[in-house]
């Protein structure tokens, strides 16, 4: 089953809005332009490895979803919460949720991105400003939500660049 995403259904990032608003719309479009590079394939062109990487648009979908969730959670809010990926963490395994995604489906992949998205939005928008600092200590002191956006969105568009060079590699589709 193929998921298909229109990029003019990319979220559109306001040009005047508050800090919060503009954060997480930009998120959103890089959120969405996955999606895009990853809309209308099969789960086998998901998992797609360019040579000589083992890197896949599902790989992509799937760590993106981790990373967001485990800064924003996890970090930030300090929650607990175990989602259908926390089986597959390997202790010590950098890089395990790049490689787990052979058997998933491409509505598994895109639904976890998007229950990931809900959750950020939830938290952040429940969150008394940008200047809120994080539960837990990720390099010894807190971070503060500003902070967390802000990587998040650098996460998302360093690997929208491979996401551009696995899609065009598999069918030549290219575009911003």
């Amino acid at each position: 089953m193929m998921t298909i995403f229109d990029p003019t259904d990319r979220a559109q990032t306001p040009l005047v809005a508050d800090e919060k608003t503009m954060l997480l719309g930009m998120l959103a479009f890089q959120r969405d332009t996955l999606r895009w590079k990853c809309s209308g394939l099969i789960a086998e062109q998901l998992a797609f490895e360019h040579v000589p990487s083992a890197l896949s648009l599902g790989g992509l979908l799937k760590h993106l979803a981790v990373v967001e969730f485990s800064w924003v959670q996890m970090t930030f809010a300090g929650g607990d919460d175990s989602p259908a990926w926390e089986t597959q963490r390997q202790e010590g395994w950098d890089g395990w949720s790049l490689r787990t995604t052979a058997g998933e489906t491409p509505q598994v992949l895109f639904d976890s991105l998007t229950e990931t998205q809900r959750l950020t939005e939830r938290i952040v928008g429940g969150a008394p400003s940008l200047e809120a600092l994080s539960h837990e200590m990720p390099y010894g002191e807190p971070c503060s939500l500003r902070w967390v956006l802000l990587h998040l969105v650098q996460e998302h568009g360093r690997h929208l660049g491979h996401a551009d060079l696995i899609r065009e590699a598999i069918d030549g589709t290219v575009g911003i």
